[in-house]
């Protein structure tokens, strides 16, 4: 497959599995399931990772979104480091014991952040810039600069 296949296949993934969110907390919503706490989980450990910050353990992750650049990328773009920190909140709050009508609340916020999150996924694998990785920007700027 050619880079640049694989590239834009990595936003589809990540659109996916916001869709998968957002499914699972509209149902939650509309009284149809229960919340499903393995999603909120995998949310929740994805988010995790990408707040601590620790390029080594991107490809190391068995979390099914934030395991790519592009994928980094499209989340930095769509929310705020603020953001991010709410829905990670928001994820924990859902998770956490017991049920009552703040909940879905909470669930109608985060499924506006992850739509959010989806558009700019789609949006990127239908309009896909070629930049580098900032790190790699930065090399060779300071190559030219030598």
């Amino acid at each position: 497959m050619p880079a640049g296949i694989q590239s834009r296949t990595q936003f589809l993934i990540l659109a996916e599995f916001c869709q998968e969110v957002i499914s699972s907390l509209l149902d939650y919503i509309n009284g149809s399931s229960r919340l499903q706490a393995s999603t909120l989980t995998k949310v929740l450990r994805a988010l995790k990772s990408v707040q601590s910050g620790d390029p080594y353990s991107f490809a190391q992750r068995s979390a099914a979104a934030f395991s790519s650049y592009e994928q980094i990328r499209t989340l930095e773009e769509a929310l705020s480091k603020e953001e991010i920190d709410e829905a990670v909140k928001l994820t924990k709050d859902l998770l956490a014991a017991g049920a009552n009508r703040r909940k879905r609340a909470m669930a109608k916020k985060l499924i506006t952040l992850f739509s959010r999150l989806r558009t700019k996924a789609l949006w990127n694998f239908e309009q896909p810039q070629q930049t580098p990785p900032p790190d790699l920007r930065e090399l060779c700027e300071a190559l030219e600069t030598a």
